[in-house]
C-alpha cells in the first residue's frame, strides 16, 4: 500500500507530496468480493424506505445529481448501515471495505497500476470523465459509463469513496501486514478516490462521519436562522461521498 514512487522514479521522487500516503509498506489481506459498481440512489432509496426513512438529499440544489443512477452520496454511518442491512438481507457478511481491500480493488489485485481504469491510463472522455461528461451529468457522473478495471469493477476514483476505517495521517508507518483494519479509534473515517485530483488514485483524506439532526445550513456548520437552515433528512451528511460493499 502507499506511493512507489521512490523504487521506479529518477532521483527517487514520489508520485504525490501527501504524507498520508507514505511509508511504502506490505498488507496482506483475507479473500473478500467487491460491488462491480458504486451503490446508486436507486438502491439506497429502497433501503431508506425499508427503514421508513425520507429519502437522502433531496433539496433542489441536489437534484442534477440524484437521479437513479447517480451514486448515491451519503454520510459515512449511512454508507456502513446500508452494506450491512443488504448483508442482512442476502444472508452475507457485508460491510464497507477496508482502505486496504478498496486500494487492493483499486489496483486490480494490488498491481502497480498508477490509475483505476482499464489501461492503468487517465483518458478522460474514454476511461475518465472529462469535462463535457461532468456537465452533462449535473457535475457527478452517472456509474457504469467507462470501461472496467482488469479485475471487473467499474467506476474507481470518478467519484470519492467511503471505507471503514478510522483516519490517521501516520497511520501507514504502523499499520500491521495481516488485515490492516485501520487506527482503533479517531475522530474522522477515511475518504479515497478522486478527491479534488487524481493522483494515482491513491489520495486518501479524513472527513468528519457525523450525522447531523433536525435542521442544518447547507455550507456551514451551525445553524444561522431558519432562513439559513433546509430540512434536514437522516444520512445525507454535508460532504459528497459515495460508497460500495464488500462481502468479508
Amino acid at each position: 500500500m502507499g506511493d512507489w514512487g521512490p523504487e521506479v522514479n529518477p532521483e527517487g521522487l514520489p508520485f504525490d507530496g501527501y504524507p498520508q500516503s507514505k511509508p511504502l509498506h506490505k498488507v496482506k489481506l483475507k479473500g473478500f468480493s467487491m460491488s462491480k459498481y458504486p451503490v446508486t440512489y436507486v438502491e439506497f432509496d429502497v433501503f431508506s424506505a425499508a427503514l421508513r426513512l425520507s429519502r437522502a438529499r433531496q433539496h433542489k440544489l441536489f437534484l442534477s445529481i440524484r437521479t437513479p443512477d447517480h451514486p448515491a452520496l451519503v454520510s459515512w454511518y449511512g454508507a456502513k448501515e446500508y452494506c450491512q442491512w443488504i448483508g442482512k438481507q442476502a444472508g452475507l457478511a457485508m460491510d464497507l471495505p477496508t482502505e486496504a481491500q478498496w486500494e487492493y480493488a483499486a489496483r486490480s489485485g494490488g498491481k502497480r497500476s498508477l490509475f483505476p481504469t482499464d489501461n492503468g491510463k487517465e483518458e478522460k472522455g474514454r476511461n475518465f470523465p472529462s469535462y463535457d461528461h461532468k456537465k452533462k451529468d449535473g457535475g457527478r457522473i452517472r456509474v457504469g459509463q467507462f470501461p472496467p478495471t482488469p479485475a471487473g469493477i467499474h467506476d474507481f476514483g470518478v467519484n470519492e469513496e467511503w471505507v471503514n476505517d478510522w483516519y490517521a495521517v501516520d497511520y501507514y508507518a504502523t499499520s500491521p501486514r495481516e488485515n490492516s483494519k485501520g487506527p482503533p479509534s479517531g475522530e474522522e473515517r477515511v475518504a479515497r478516490g478522486n478527491l479534488g485530483q487524481l493522483v494515482m488514485n491513491m489520495q486518501r483524506v479524513g472527513i468528519n462521519p457525523a450525522d447531523k439532526a433536525g435542521t442544518w445550513p447547507l455550507l456551514l456548520d451551525e445553524p444561522q436562522g431558519p432562513e439559513k437552515a433546509i430540512p434536514y433528512t437522516k444520512f445525507s451528511g454535508q460532504d459528497y461521498i459515495g460508497f460500495r460493499c464488500v462481502v468479508n
